[in-house]
């Protein structure tokens, strides 16, 4: 990423010129511009109009993005350069001084705080020190730094109190427009009272100001601030050009097609470029894209980039690259890009004449159904709650909050209101969201496309504000936003309605939770205070810690700029195709801890990290061919600290843990499930306190299916060790735990097995059954297994996925009308007792003890929804006494005893009737 940040005015840098009489010196290309306050003074190449500059090697006088003046003893100047990374300081009389990294300049790279060691809007060389050494301004956003070139920052505040600490009252006067992200900051002639003043130009529109009284005048356009000598430029100068950031084409011919992506001008810009290529028959190729090592020079009519060493996404052998985009008025059309993939020997050449498509990097285009009496999020005003100092507050909506980022948001239609006559409002199970999606998603293809579905409802049964679908085929393709739940913690209209919307859509484009990044592959580095200081919507409000003090939502908002993290940019804007696309990789992809560190972590004993827990896996060891795996996550007190707050949810399928399975080849992989839900972007996370009475937390599991498929196809030993985020950051990581998938004992074993290892089949064991058409050969073969082999232990788990889906309600969506399918309890009934009879003569015959434990309570459930509290209080009773003649430990016995009675009070207050 350059040092200065590239711009769209007419000219490249402007600096006043020394002298006793005020001028100004103008650089466009190899060409310059000099001006006096009445006329122009001379045009022409920059060595004929300061001949002083004869001797700057060509690169700088070619292309340099600002230039500083400095003045040196007996009245003669030193000019600094600055290009891409580089600095020249070049001396009048003596020629150059010395060449290289900006970051090796003086005290430069030691002293400029991160946020401006890239994309600097703009340089004005300041009056020096008391102790004679330079010093200079630098201007970025909404901040101004001044720098004491041996001596450090001497200053550090927002623009509109100045660079000084006194004289400059009139920088809190400036207009909205002119408090951020200007382009040029010219030195002009005093005020009549000695008081400084300077032109400031943004986006082409010049302002002059009086650093004590604020402006003097200001204009649409710079030359017409009414300084003759400003009017006298020539019309190159005067004239605004078109941005070249965005999207490049070739949609023409039958051959390979590429699209670009050029990302140099405008807000954040990265100073980036990539792009995919596309096979004729329209099937993806491959990516690319830049890396720090790109060169860019800005000319009068066009930028040429060039790099060896191009990143691709697989192997391919053209790893330079050389690109000229053409720079044309803002009101002209762009001629073509030409762009040039070579071998390092520079054969092979990959040549494209691309066209400018957008001036987006990415174009989404969102399909949005809503059902009747909920309503679709429109704009959030940032004036409603605190900002950061400086900020430039504004209406965001969805749409304009992702232009910001660069990424082109299109609704594909207006949204479409399902019709709800059913006088229900229940809540929303996955089985029946993913139902909703694969029959009402009209935008939705075969493979991977720039299309996403979201579906406004009311709840879901898990109680989250978003959730969004990773499946094995398309995967992060839909989302869901649950209206109601946000209404419920008083979050519409605020800035968490619009955090959610845009935080859900951001997990669809493949990125994590700010705190998570460190398991996507390749690990992303984490940000400030192992990313819950991160100030990005991918983070939660209630969980902002900086760690320097500032913490929860109050300093949240108070803090957050309403935009994405510098990484998080690059990965929108320039991730490789199949990593960002919705229906590409699965949800982070190849992501793991790194699996490497968290079992080596996992085979030494737990360090007493202080976080007071203990993270602990348990269940069934031994699983029959085919057979579906369940484990049981246990987040336990260590005896350490008398009480520990945890979150409630520790599986998988939330934010916090992450389950990493190594196969009998030795690859390990992260578990991904297919639904994953946000808990917490309206209200603090679900948390419970652990004490003596209550020293563990569980969550039952599944993972023989996931977004990536089937997790235990073949048979074998398998190693699985869970990794768990606690409350306060600490890492735990539980003891590695054998599984081992045994193989068929005969043929009726393996046809039983191989009638539940299906896709349709684990997705229909993962959502408890669906009565969604797409999963028809599914159920067609668990109600083979259960007619077939119906004395099988496996065909308990068909019986299961049936009699759950039977015992529940089930919202369908046909024909634009919310449709209610009614429980059928006599199915529901017959289904799970013959499911929980089965498995309650050994766990080795049918539902292993964890699955059966939720099963039973299932059934009381379905038995309390036909008023039959009796027989779902024996189905209760007969829980607790199966497993206390088992013989379990005393301490799984009262987390039976804790479920059976939370189920009995589910029983008692119903809340939509779904068991």
């Amino acid at each position: 990423m350059a040092f200065m940040r590239y711009k769209t005015t007419g000219f490249v840098w402007a600096v006043a010129y020394p002298g006793e009489e005020w001028k100004a010196l103008f650089r466009r290309g190899e060409e310059a511009a000099l001006v006096n306050g009445q006329s122009l003074v001379s045009s022409g190449p920059l060595t004929t109009v300061v001949t002083h500059f004869q001797g700057v090697p060509e690169a700088y006088r070619k292309s340099s993005e600002a230039v500083v003046m400095t003045p040196l003893d007996r009245g003669s100047w030193a000019t600094l350069f600055v290009r891409g990374n580089s600095i020249l300081f070049y001396n009048w009389d003596r020629g150059q001084l010395s060449e290289g990294r900006w970051d090796a300049f003086y005290n430069w790279g030691t002293a400029l705080p991160e946020f401006f060691r890239s994309q600097v809007d703009a340089l004005l060389q300041a009056p020096n020190a008391a102790d004679g050494n330079w010093q200079t301004y630098f201007f970025k956003g909404p901040r101004v730094l001044t720098l004491h070139w041996t001596g450090g920052v001497v200053r550090n505040a927002l623009i509109t109190e100045g660079p000084d600490a006194s004289g400059c009252a009139g920088w809190a006067r400036l207009p909205e427009g002119f408090r951020a992200d200007l382009d040029q900051v010219i030195a002009y002639k005093p005020a009549t009272d000695g008081t400084r003043q300077s032109l400031l130009v943004k986006d082409g529109q010049g302002l002059l100001l009086n650093w004590r009284t604020g402006p003097v005048g200001s204009a649409a356009k710079l030359h017409e601030l009414g300084i003759p000598g400003l009017a006298a430029l020539p019309e190159p100068y005067r004239t605004p050009y078109r941005t070249v950031t965005g999207t490049w084409k070739n949609d023409s011919g039958t051959g390979q097609r590429a699209e670009l992506r050029v990302d140099l001008e405008g807000s954040r810009a990265l100073g980036m470029v990539s792009g995919d290529l596309f096979n004729p028959d329209g099937s993806y190729y491959s990516s690319f894209r830049s890396t720090d090592a790109l060169t860019v020079e800005q000319h009068g009519d066009r930028y040429t980039l060039t790099q060896t060493g191009l990143v691709w996404a697989g192997s391919v052998a053209q790893t330079t690259l050389a690109l000229t985009v053409p720079r044309v008025p803002a009101t002209a059309t762009p001629t073509a890009a030409a762009l040039s993939l070579t071998k390092p020997d520079g054969t092979g050449p990959l040549q494209f004449a691309c066209a400018q498509a957008s001036t987006a990097l990415r174009t989404l285009e969102l399909e949005t159904d809503v059902i009747e009496g909920v309503e679709v999020f429109q704009s959030y005003d940032t004036t409603r709650a605190p900002v950061p100092p400086g900020y430039r507050n504004r209406a965001l909506s969805v749409t304009s909050a992702y232009a910001e980022a660069g990424v082109e948001i299109r609704a594909a239609g207006t949204a479409n209101t399902i019709a709800d006559s059913s006088g229900t409002d229940l809540r929303w199970s996955a089985s029946e969201l993913y139902a909703a999606m694969r029959a009402n998603y009209s935008l939705r293809g075969t493979g991977p496309q720039w299309k996403l579905w979201a579906f406004i409802a009311s709840y879901s049964s898990t109680d989250a504000f978003g959730i969004m679908f990773d499946t094995q085929f398309r995967g992060r393709n839909g989302l869901v936003i649950l209206y109601k739940a946000l209404r419920d913690h008083q979050a519409l209209g605020t800035g968490y309605e619009l955090l959610t919307y845009v935080h859900e859509i951001g997990h669809a484009f493949n990125l994590s939770h700010s705190w998570r990044k460190d398991i996507n592959d390749p690990p992303s580095p984490l940000g400030p205070n192992q990313g819950y200081g991160e100030l990005s919507w991918m983070n939660y409000p209630w969980g902002y810690d900086d760690g320097a003090g500032r913490q929860g939502e109050e300093h949240f908002w108070q803090d957050f700029p309403f935009h994405f993290s510098t990484d998080e940019l690059r990965h929108l804007r320039h991730g490789h195709y199949r990593h960002v696309v919705p229906g590409g990789s699965a949800f982070q992809t190849n992501g793991a801890l790194l699996p490497d560190e968290a079992l080596a972590t996992a085979q030494t004993p737990l360090r007493d990290d202080g976080s007071g827990l203990v993270l602990t896996l348990g269940g069934k060891q031994v699983f029959g061919y085919g057979e579906p795996v369940t484990t049981e996550l246990k987040l336990a007190l260590t005896g350490a600290r008398d009480e520990v707050t945890a979150a409630r949810h520790i599986g998988p399928g939330g934010e916090r843990t992450v389950v990493l399975v190594t196969d009998p080849r030795g690859r390990t992989t992260p578990f991904r499930p297919m639904v994953r839900a946000c808990h917490g972007h309206g209200a603090a996370e679900q948390t419970l306190t652990l004490t003596a009475a209550q020293p563990a937390v569980y969550e039952t599991v599944y993972l023989g299916y996931g977004a990536d498929g089937l997790t235990f196809a073949d048979p074998g030993l398998y190693r699985v060790t869970a990794v768990h985020t606690a409350l306060d950051g600490t890492r735990l990581v539980s003891p590695t735990r054998t599984l081992r998938v045994r193989l068929p004992l005969d043929r009726t074993d393996q046809e039983a097995g191989e009638l539940l290892l299906g896709d349709e089949q684990g997705a229909l064991l993962t959502l408890l059954g669906s009565d969604t058409p797409t999963l028809t050969a599914g159920n067609d073969a668990l109600r083979e297994l259960i007619e077939r082999h119906g004395d099988h232990p496996l065909a308990a788990h068909a019986r299961l996925a049936h009699g759950a889906n039977a015992g529940r309600h089930f919202q369908s969506i046909t024909d634009g009308r919310l449709t209610v399918r009614q429980p059928d309890i006599a199915t529901a009934v017959a289904e799970l007792t013959d499911a929980v009879d089965t498995s309650r003569t050994n766990e080795s015959t049918g539902l292993d003890n964890l699955t059966l434990n939720a099963a039973m309570r299932r059934l009381a459930g379905v038995h309390a929804k036909a008023g039959d509290l009796d027989r779902a209080e024996a189905v209760l009773t007969d829980l607790t006494a199966h497993f206390h003649h088992q013989g379990v430990p005393a301490h799984v016995q009262q987390h039976i005893q804790q479920q059976a009675d939370e189920t009995r009070a589910a029983i008692a207050e119903p809340t939509d009737g779904r068991p």
